[in-house]
């Protein structure tokens, strides 16, 4: 499905604190019940008696979600949970329930939402669609469970084998690529491939630079000039990294360079994000373009900006140039235009009322480009999709055009792409800067 998930944003806390609840669930069975009254289900005939108690440090997976629905799934992260088991402040708290496991257990736990947000966050009402009694299933493998000491030696052995390994990595790039420079102080490798004659940079100054990085084994991580535009920034900033700061020293105006940096003048144990791993040395293709003042810097980004605005208007008058030509080769005529550029046609009128913000919806739906292109389907799956209206769970387009339904209406939503995926897309089957087609059905309005 590819319309946002309002649960998709809720962060590690508020799981952590859904699972500090306890309150009378009802029976379950299968399950078992604590002291405290939480029910839970261990899956497995786990031998390992390495217990989950106060101040070890658990690594685990975890998803939760309503019973049709996942809301939020570790495994599609790309490391699990690591959090250190506290002091039970409260029977049913999240560390009396997750102490009733062992390293190896996987187990299931029911709770109710209420509490969450009116007991544990003291919020006056629930985010839509939850009520008080909206059950929510976690399941949750503990995979592993140490202690601070035995987590910290663990940290320290395999950081001291990816220097290890990086050391050797960089010790093969250089005999197998032939690179004869010396590394200078801070063992970072520069290859001078075109002599700037330009200015050097200066404290103070800013940098026009376009630039390509690779890790030792080849992969590119990112590329100004497959971006079409070089980048401005200021010498010696926080900027990439310090050795990349430390190359660009090295060069003129108008000079092109070749870097190898190794982890400790770039992103160090820690990496960058999901895109630089912990001890990476990184190749450095630079070309130093400007160096430009302070005054310049802000006027270019002005240029940018009025540019940026411009080019948005041009494409707002050439999608409405499109929609126009859609409908007229279409034989479409709206029954609604609203100012935001949203087209409903309606092509079989409801018999029920128009949904109220906040209220849940079920919607059958076939999504399509202007083209014809069809990305998504909930007729092909057979299961009509459902969200809260009004409260940004979906693209703003749908939430526009369905509060113009009836229930049991049919019809056709025409959406901008400011008001679906806008400039980023959406994977490979909605391109930037798409227009989406909907054909809608309000099948019901929660009562």
């Amino acid at each position: 499905m590819k319309l946002k998930n309002v649960f998709s944003l809720i962060t590690l806390a508020v799981i952590l604190a859904v699972f500090a609840t306890s309150c009378n669930i009802g029976t379950h069975p299968g399950y078992k019940k604590s002291k405290s009254g939480v029910y839970y289900k261990i899956h497995n005939d786990n031998n390992d008696t390495t217990s989950v108690r106060e101040g070890t440090i658990v690594t685990m997976d975890l998803k939760y979600g309503l019973k049709d629905s996942l809301m939020f799934d570790s495994k599609q992260s790309p490391n699990p949970i690591i959090l250190q088991v506290a002091k039970s402040e409260y029977e049913g708290d999240f560390n009396e329930c997750i102490s009733l496991l062992n390293q190896g257990d996987s187990a299931t736990f029911i709770l109710k939402a209420g509490p969450l947000f009116k007991t544990t966050f003291r919020q006056p009402e629930l985010p839509e669609p939850l009520t008080d009694d909206s059950e929510i299933i976690f399941d949750v493998t503990i995979q592993k469970v140490q202690t601070q000491e035995q987590m910290e030696m663990e940290t320290k052995l395999k950081n001291m084998e990816l220097e290890k390994q990086e050391v050797i990595k960089l010790q093969e790039y250089i005999q197998k690529n032939n690179i004869t420079a010396e590394p200078s102080s801070t063992g970072i490798y520069y290859i001078e491939t075109d002599k700037g004659k330009g200015k050097s940079p200066a404290e103070e100054t800013y940098l026009t630079a376009h630039y390509t990085v690779y890790l030792l084994d080849g992969e590119q991580l990112f590329s100004t000039r497959e971006r079409g535009e070089p980048v401005d920034f200021k010498y010696k900033s926080q900027y990439e990294n310090e050795g990349f700061h430390e190359v660009l020293g090295m060069m003129r105006e108008g000079g092109k360079a070749k870097a190898i940096i190794p982890s400790a003048m770039a992103f160090g144990e820690q990496g960058a994000g999901n895109i630089v791993p912990p001890f990476s040395t990184l190749y450095y293709e630079i070309e130093l373009i400007k160096v430009i003042s302070k005054d310049e810097f802000n006027a270019k980004q002005q240029q940018k900006e009025a540019k940026k605005k411009a080019d948005a208007e041009m494409k707002v008058k050439e999608e409405e140039a499109n929609i126009q030509k859609y409908l007229t080769d279409n034989g479409l005529t709206p029954t609604t235009t609203l100012p935001s550029g949203l087209v409903y046609i309606e092509t079989k009128a409801g018999n029920g009322p128009k949904p109220e913000t906040g209220k849940k919806v079920k919607v059958h739906y076939t999504g399509k480009l202007l083209n014809g292109n069809k990305f998504d389907s909930s007729v092909d799956r057979g299961e009509p999709f459902e969200f809260a209206l009004g409260q940004r769970q979906v693209i703003e387009g749908w939430d526009q055009g369905i509060a113009l339904m009836s229930e049991g209406a049919k019809g056709l939503l025409v959406i901008p792409y400011r008001l679906g995926y806008k400039e980023r897309g959406a994977g490979e089957d909605i391109p930037p800067y798409s227009t989406l087609v909907f054909e809608v059905e309000l099948v019901e309005i929660e009562k």
